[in-house]
Formats: C-alpha cells, structure tokens, sequence
C-alpha cells in the first residue's frame, strides 16, 4: 500500500531528523552512564569528605582552634557537615539526578547565623567521548572538571576550610 508520496515524506523524515534523533541517542544513553554511576561517584565523595575531615580534626587535636567537626548522612543522597568554630561552618551536600549541590554558610570565628551569607554552588555530572563520567563545576570559569571523587572532596574541604571559600 505503500505509495510514491509515502516514501518520499519517508525519505524527508529520515533526511531531516536523522541528526536530531542520533542527538536524541547520545543524550539517552549519557544520562544512563549519570544514571548508573552518578550515585557511586556521589558515594565516594562522601567517603572521601569523612577522610578529610577525620584527618583535619586529628591535626587540630589538641590545639586552641580544636572543635567539633561532623559528617552526618541522611538520607543516603544527602550530607551535613558542621563544625562548632574556629571556622564555624554549616554545609549540606546533596546529589539529584545529574547535579550535586554545596550549600553552606562559614565565619571565621564562633557560631553563626546558618540562614544568613549562604553560597551554594552547583557541580553538574557530564560523559566525555570515552563514556567516562566526570563532574564539572557550574560556577568556575571555565568550569573546572573533577575525573574523581577525591579530587571534588578536596576542593569542598578547601571551600568550606579554608579562608578562600
């Protein structure tokens, strides 16, 4: 029943969005790689984040800025962490989809206001040519990419730490 016309619309169709749908393809299966190792990535960065600092509080034991630092999990997509002062930081960390997000509020001194002086920063997940799945971050100019979890651990440490955050 097929006639002329119909293969000819056929043929445009094909001609037309034969790109469109090859875009279409890689998008589906890049966000299957997020997908399936978004959540491992996001995991061990947070594994990673309780090393360092486990290794800040253990350098700073004994000494006059010691205080009280924690990493709390909960939900499994979602991490807090504290410390009381010398800095007072108050941060929450969390992984949606293609997107991990650090919220936080720090002063150099004792306690703060947790809802005032915010900064969040936002760290898109992203597959390279090769299907490896990295992290880049949507505020740097140009967004500075992080291959590991380590790599993204040490730089939160850094922002919410040190006094360039």
């Amino acid at each position: 029943m097929a006639t002329e016309w119909i293969e000819k619309l056929a043929d445009g169709i094909k001609q037309k969005n034969h790109e469109a749908a090859e875009e279409y393809g890689r998008a589906q299966h890049y966000a299957g790689i997020v997908s399936a190792r978004g959540k491992e990535f996001f995991l061990a960065l947070v594994q990673y984040l309780q090393e360092y600092v486990d290794a800040l509080r253990g350098q700073l034991q004994g000494d006059l800025t010691a205080s009280e630092t924690r990493v709390q999990t909960s939900p499994p997509d979602e991490v807090k962490i504290t410390r009381a002062r010398f800095p007072w930081v108050d941060a929450r960390l969390t992984h949606q989809g293609d997107t991990i997000k650090l919220d936080y509020a720090k002063r150099p001194g004792a306690e703060g206001d947790p809802t005032m002086d915010r900064v969040t920063r936002a760290f898109s997940f992203q597959v390279g040519a090769d299907d490896g799945l990295f992290v880049r971050d949507a505020f740097a100019e140009p967004g500075r990419v992080y291959k590991k979890p380590e790599d993204l651990a040490r730089q939160m440490i850094e922002m919410l730490f040190g006094s360039n955050g």
